[in-house]
């Protein structure tokens, strides 16, 4: 089983080498780039999906082999996302304003938490759990992908509206007034 995990390990690495090699050799123009991501993105890979959902057969395994996808995928995003927001409360004593520190931290748990949780499950993951398991599972990989899409993705751009939101509240508290009578009286911070 071993050497079998190791040849498709080397099987996707060098496929990714190769594509790394053949972009910096500019082996293809943009154009023919283009062509080729359009085909794959537009045409195979949605051919793809749909043979393996139309000739999907889900046991119990199956099902419990999603589950556990999905809750490491959903564990990493937690995990990520509370060591962002542990970093917003931890520095107290920082000169930037709690606001802007808000902004910043929340938007950053969003987007590091979905980085996070993004894995290539088509292109890794069947290489692998064919090698694992013998196909057995391998039209089960397809459901990984729709649980990040519908569940963990939204929460991420939560997390970065969140931010951009307490950005903007933070930006008009620096113009308001300060001394909480309003009026023109209030010195204003210029914005940095």
């Amino acid at each position: 089983m071993l050497l079998k995990l190791f040849k498709a390990l080397t099987q996707c690495v060098t496929i990714i080498l190769i594509g790394c090699l053949s972009r910096r050799l500019a082996l293809f123009s943009p154009s023919e780039a283009a062509g080729i991501s359009a085909f794959v993105g537009r045409l195979a890979m949605p051919g793809l999906l749909f043979l393996a959902m139309a000739e999907l057969e889900i046991d119990s395994e199956a099902w419990r082999l999603v589950a556990a996808i999905s809750a490491a995928k959903g564990l990493v995003f937690a995990i990520t996302a509370g060591l962002c927001l542990s970093a917003l409360c931890r520095r107290t004593s920082d000169s930037v304003p709690f606001a802007e520190r808000k902004a910043t931290w929340l938007g950053r748990a969003g987007l590091y938490a979905i980085a996070t949780t993004q894995s290539n499950d088509f292109a890794l993951g069947l290489p692998l759990c064919a090698a694992i398991w013998g196909g057995r599972f391998d039209s089960t990989i397809y459901l990984a992908a729709p649980v990040q899409l519908a569940l963990l993705n939204p929460l991420g751009f939560a997390l970065l509206e969140a931010g951009a939101e307490a950005g903007v509240e933070a930006a008009e508290a620096r113009l308001l007034p300060s001394g909480g009578g309003g009026g023109a009286t209030g010195s204003r911070r210029p914005l940095p």
